[in-house]
């Protein structure tokens, strides 16, 4: 078998093992009650701060719990899964953190589909350049999250559940909040996920409106070198950790 087909084969068994199961369930319902709340116009106008609550505060948690699902899901098994499959654990790994990452993208758009719902309400009406940006500010909430992914897999495998949902929480958590004491933010990934989507929604890390400080709103926004980075280190860190994570588990013997 190719190394092609030992990683899509991988991903199926993933995909079957959690379609009916508590990660995808997980990552649809706990990314609904901040947009619900939030998305519809309120005179006309869309309010986005309901978007950074769920990208600063549910995203985290949600992503954390899924994680941990996607990992228990072949411990309680002691692994007869991946196992059964033949494959080489280094690209079962790879699978899973694929899976939990679209998973994450899954909640992400789930955000923007209620936005885009509320967008057709509003005063200006649902726009192409309105959806791109939202589909943007989705796509950018995905990247900057997903180093939890390897780091989740890695801590449930080797340490058990809770230090698979709370250490890259806690980490996410603090070095979100922390932003504006860290020297170049959108460089470090949790403060990323803060500051970055200031360039594509007009919302402040705070959760206020743009209009509240446009010239710190405008500050973060306007480096795009810094911002382009940013995403480049972010994808660069979900990739070294799941390869990390993946040579790990290829010599585990605790399988």
């Amino acid at each position: 078998m190719s190394e092609k087909n030992d990683l899509l084969a991988s991903l199926r068994a993933e995909s079957l093992k959690s379609r009916h199961a508590a990660p995808a369930r997980l990552a649809v319902a706990m990314a609904l009650p901040m947009p619900l709340l939030g998305a519809m116009p309120v005179n006309g106008y869309q309010s986005f701060s309901a978007w950074n609550y769920w990208y600063a505060l549910f995203l985290p948690v949600t992503l954390s719990l899924v994680v941990a699902c996607v990992a228990q899901a072949d411990s309680r098994t002691r692994m007869r899964g991946v196992l059964g499959l033949g494959v080489p654990l280094g690209r079962a790994w790879w699978a899973k953190a694929l899976w939990c990452l679209a998973l994450l993208a899954l909640s992400n758009l789930v955000v923007l589909a209620v936005y885009l719902v509320g967008s057709a309400f509003a005063a200006q009406g649902l726009t192409a350049a309105g959806t791109l940006t939202m589909l943007c500010c989705a796509g950018v909430n995905t990247l900057t999250a997903a180093w939890m992914i390897p780091a989740g897999l890695f801590l449930t495998a080797r340490l058990g559940m809770l230090a698979g949902i709370f250490c890259p929480l806690a980490v996410q958590l603090v070095g979100g909040f922390a932003w504006s004491v860290v020297p170049l933010p959108q460089l470090f990934p949790p403060s990323a996920s803060m500051v970055i989507p200031t360039s594509f929604i007009p919302v402040l890390p705070s959760g206020e409106p743009l209009a509240a400080d446009e010239v710190l709103g405008g500050a973060l926004a306007a480096d795009g070198v810094l911002t382009l980075a940013g995403l480049a280190i972010c994808a660069l860190a979900f990739v070294a950790l799941t390869a990390a994570g993946a040579a790990w588990f290829a010599r585990s013997e605790e399988r």
